[in-house]
């Protein structure tokens, strides 16, 4: 399984491409906002071929590509369901002082139709198989993506653990005893590699180890 990193500037958000080993189509794991034109060069350069896009949660920041980024490929989106009502106004559901920041950007908007993702539920796209794990807590709708290809496994944990870190809970939506709950989850989790959607990649044992958070 290959995994490709690009990243949208505004607020340094990671953006994945993810394939099956000798496979050309793949998925894509949130959408920055200016995340479009290096996404295009590197899908070109691997000659990859989006099937889907996953978001890790609705925040603004790891959503508001999905305008450019449809425009040019014209895939099913997936979230978790609780945070499908962010997408109808993206600027309302940060705190108000980032409202005059996303204003600007969100001028366009248009609200994507998504697909549902709840807890437990499967998908088979491109020779993977994607499993959601419901982790509210940054959200309420914040999602670990367990993705496989049959041979190995990665999770991508959005904004619920990064490496030495974890999500704020202190923006609308945030809940630190749901956030203490999601983080749980990962004694139970395999020591698979994980991809944040901020900084660099880590894995579980690594951060159940040594983060401060856990």
């Amino acid at each position: 399984m290959d995994v490709f990193t690009t990243h949208a500037e505004f607020l340094d958000v990671n953006c994945y491409a993810v394939r099956a080993e000798g496979r050309s189509d793949c998925i894509l794991i949130d959408s920055g906002y200016d995340c479009a034109p290096g996404l295009e060069r590197l899908l070109a350069e691997e000659e990859l071929d989006p099937q889907a896009i996953f978001l890790t949660h609705g925040h603004p920041d790891h959503i508001l590509g999905l305008t450019n980024v449809l425009a040019r490929w014209d895939v099913p989106v997936h979230l978790g369901g609780a945070d499908r009502y962010r997408l109808d106004d993206p600027a309302s559901t940060l705190s108000p002082q980032f409202a005059p920041m996303l204003a600007p950007l969100v001028a366009d908007w248009t609200t994507p139709d998504v697909i549902d993702v709840h807890d437990g539920r499967s998908f088979e796209i491109a020779g993977l198989t994607i499993t959601a794990v419901a982790a509210p807590g940054h959200t309420e709708g914040s999602t670990l993506l367990r993705v496989s290809d049959g041979d190995e496994e990665i999770i991508f944990t959005g904004d619920v653990v990064f490496a030495g870190a974890i999500g704020r809970v202190d923006l609308p939506g945030g809940d630190a005893q749901a956030m203490q709950d999601s983080l749980r989850l990962f004694a139970d989790l395999p020591d698979v590699p994980i991809y944040p959607g901020h900084g660099p990649a880590s894995r579980v044992g690594r951060e159940l180890a040594s983060n401060p958070f856990f």
